[in-house]
């Protein structure tokens, strides 16, 4: 912006320059002056009204109030440039454009006189009620001073330089007033606006001097150098304004201090000041202007009682909001201390005088802290708490603080410097909360030692298939071979490392989740090392924080009892396949023995046909090899159940192979046989008896031994003896 803006500066001097060269004083050269007057006046006021907007607090007031009194002239100016270029004519001595002159400067003033401390942006009630003292100050001193006496016809050289020496003195007056206030600025920002301000007044108090000067009054026209002092001053504020950027500053500043005796004192006088001057003015003023002097004295009057009103109410306001602030330290559980600038307690509530041992408030007021502290923990203050609380304002950590009673407290304090002066200490006491950290992190620490050492990964996760694992415990690297930090990076796409054979039960199971019931699954999952376990996943949902749903759950390896499931049931099968085969070979055995029954007994019948006998010879061959099968089928049944007893077959099939065999035996006893034959038939039951007298038969081979039994009943009944048998225990 001041670059953009120098240009414009530097032609509109140079136009005025240029004009008063050229044309001069001429109606021609006048009319342009005035005119090149009024944009210099306008640019200036705009700069300003601009500035209020890049402004805060009460910058932003005072460049509005600047750029009104810089407006105020330029309104001005067109009124004498209509009389003087328009009409041809002398501006009268009593008119609205001579009173605009002399009273712009109020605008100044007010600037002047803004409440700095409360450094507001805005317009309040009483900077409105001081603005009206301040000008009702203006209008008497120019009324009673010079416009009355020139209503009633006073005239004379003598009475343009008084209205001249009027100006020049409050512009003087304001020049001085705003280098004091440069002088007593506490802040930059505030420095940065009065020290321009001074400046600006210094500058416009020479032009203007210099432009109303008795030479200057003497010239018919405006045209001359002498008019150069009206455009220097606003070219000036436009520069100014132009390139004022508002300071950034910390809060920590004496703008709020608290105002002594002599400052309340001084700023009722100066409140009361505007009702004695009008009231000295009207005394002046004759009758006839007795009724408008009286009306500037009840304004004022009125104004300086509502700012009195408002000043006390905003006391009671203060008072009010004061005491609530004390009943609130009073009744909090935190120690507060208020400490002045030589490090006396001003101000401690109960909590705090418990803090540090002392039976009593009274017993800390008055005291400085190095008296109210134990000598043990002054050291550890000035070393570490001053040289903090000095570079940054502030210090805040947690200190064991020794009391009266020779007792350690932990406490957390925090003391600050406060803008006014002074400092703030706040302590509280943290023994119980420490004990209650202390406590919990001893639980922390036994759980997380039980989750850490059992045989399963223990997780924390969001909802869903691709919620975020928040917590995985280290025994992941153990089971599945990724470090916690590594699966939790990647943990969107967990169901990555899970065969696509197995997504539909993981889905299912979040679907279930995702109701509020519990996530059970048993799936297989891809070790980093590529191998392929099976795991047991339960979990539940729980609320997290800001009742956030999560699932807590458990990994566990079950690979190994699915390997000893996949072996139950390989050995069921293997036991099904015994039972079926013990069944066969028990039931082919006893058709077997049918087969050979009559196999012998067609080989007595053909004994003298040689060729039928050798392939009869040869089908019981053929039933030797069938038994030695059905041998090997037996064994295979007992040895995969050497233990189990099995059921005996149906009574039906035991009857109808009884019957067979009895068939073959009737047949073999009703053909007889050689003496021999008959002696050895005797001899085999006999040898069949003593063998079943000496074992005990398996339940699947009595259809065997029974067939054995028949045909030694047979033979003992045709010899006519008795057939004994003996159950043996």
């Amino acid at each position: 912006m001041p670059r953009k803006l120098l240009l414009p500066v530097i032609v509109l001097l140079g136009l005025s320059v240029g004009v008063i060269l050229t044309l001069g004083m001429s109606p021609i050269g006048s009319l342009l002056t005035n005119f090149l007057q009024i944009v210099c006046c306008g640019l200036a006021a705009a700069m300003c009204f601009g500035a209020s907007k890049r402004g805060r607090g009460v910058s932003r007031p005072f460049w509005v109030l600047v750029g009104c009194g810089i407006a105020t002239w330029g309104v001005a100016n067109l009124g004498w440039m209509y009389y003087e270029n328009w009409l041809h004519a002398s501006v009268p001595r009593f008119s609205l454009v001579r009173i605009l002159f002399d009273v712009q400067g109020v605008f100044y003033a007010i600037a002047l006189f803004l409440d700095k401390e409360k450094d507001s942006p805005e317009f309040n009630a009483e900077m409105v009620l001081d603005s009206v003292q301040i000008a009702i100050v203006f209008l008497s001193l120019f009324f009673g001073f010079f416009y009355v006496q020139v209503l009633e016809g006073a005239e004379g050289r003598f009475h343009e330089l008084i209205v001249t020496g009027i100006f020049v003195g409050i512009n003087v007056t304001l020049t001085l007033l705003a280098a004091v206030h440069l002088i007593g600025a506490k802040t930059k920002r505030i420095r940065s606006l009065y020290g321009g301000l001074t400046l600006f007044l210094f500058i416009y108090t020479l032009g203007s001097g210099l432009a109303e000067s008795p030479w200057a009054n003497q010239l018919v026209l405006t045209g001359s150098w002498y008019d150069l002092g009206w455009t220097v001053p606003f070219l000036f504020a436009a520069m100014w304004a132009g390139r004022w950027q508002e300071e950034a500053e910390v809060a920590l500043t004496k703008a709020s201090r608290i105002k002594t005796l002599k400052e309340l004192a001084l700023k009722n006088v100066m409140l009361a000041l505007a009702p004695l001057i009008v009231l000295v003015l009207v005394a002046r003023l004759g009758p006839q202007w007795r009724m408008i002097g009286f009306s500037l004295l009840t304004v004022s009057i009125v104004s300086y009682v509502v700012r009195l009103g408002i000043t006390e109410f905003q006391q009671a306001q203060s008072s009010a909001a004061v005491m609530r602030h004390r009943v609130a330290m009073e009744s909090t559980l935190d120690g507060m201390a208020i400490l002045d600038d030589n490090g006396e307690h001003v101000y401690a509530n109960s909590a705090f005088a418990r803090l540090v041992g002392f039976p009593s408030v009274k017993e800390v007021l008055g005291k400085s802290w190095r008296q109210v502290y134990d000598q043990r923990d002054i050291a550890l203050l000035e070393e570490h708490v001053r040289e903090s609380v000095l570079k940054t304002g502030r210090w805040s950590g947690q200190i064991a603080l020794h009391r009266r009673d020779d007792g350690a407290l932990p406490v957390e304090m925090t003391i600050t410097l406060m803008p006014q002066g002074g400092t703030v200490c706040v302590a509280r006491d943290v023994s119980e909360r420490l004990q209650a950290e202390h406590a919990r992190n001893e639980a922390e620490i036994k759980y997380r030692t039980l989750i850490e050492q059992v045989a399963a990964i223990s997780y924390i996760a969001e909802l869903g298939i691709n919620g975020q694992w928040l917590y995985v415990s280290p025994q992941i690297e153990t089971m599945l071979g990724y470090a916690a930090e590594e699966w939790l990076s990647v943990s969107k796409d967990w169901i990555r490392h899970i065969p696509s054979e197995d997504h539909p039960i993981v889905i299912a199971a979040e679907e279930a989740s995702s109701r509020g019931e519990p996530f059970q699954a048993e799936y297989r999952i891809t070790r980093k090392d590529g191998k392929i376990i099976w795991v047991s996943d339960n979990a539940v949902v729980v609320r997290g924080s800001e009742s956030h749903p999560v699932m807590e759950g458990l990994i566990v390896d079950i690979t190994e009892r699915k390997a000893l499931e996949n072996q139950l049931l390989q050995a069921r099968k293997m036991e099904a396949v015994g039972r079926l085969a013990g069944g066969v070979a028990h039931d082919f055995n006893n058709l077997l023995t049918i087969i050979k029954g009559y196999v012998e007994m067609a080989q007595q019948r053909c004994l003298d046909q040689p060729e039928l006998h050798g392939d009869i010879r040869r089908i019981e061959n053929a039933a030797d090899r069938a038994v030695t099968l059905v041998r090997q089928l037996l064994a295979f049944s007992r040895k995969r159940h050497r233990d189990e007893s099995r059921p005996a077959p149906p009574a039906a099939d035991g009857r109808k192979h009884r019957d067979e065999n009895s068939c073959v035996e009737r047949r073999r006893c009703d053909q007889g046989g050689s003496g021999s034959d008959r002696a050895g038939h005797r001899e085999s039951g006999r040898e069949c008896a003593r063998r079943l007298g000496r074992r005990r038969p398996h339940p699947r081979g009595n259809e065997q031994h029974r067939s054995g039994l028949g045909l030694y009943a047979r033979s003992c009944r045709r010899r006519s003896r008795p057939l004994r048998l003996a159950r043996r225990h």
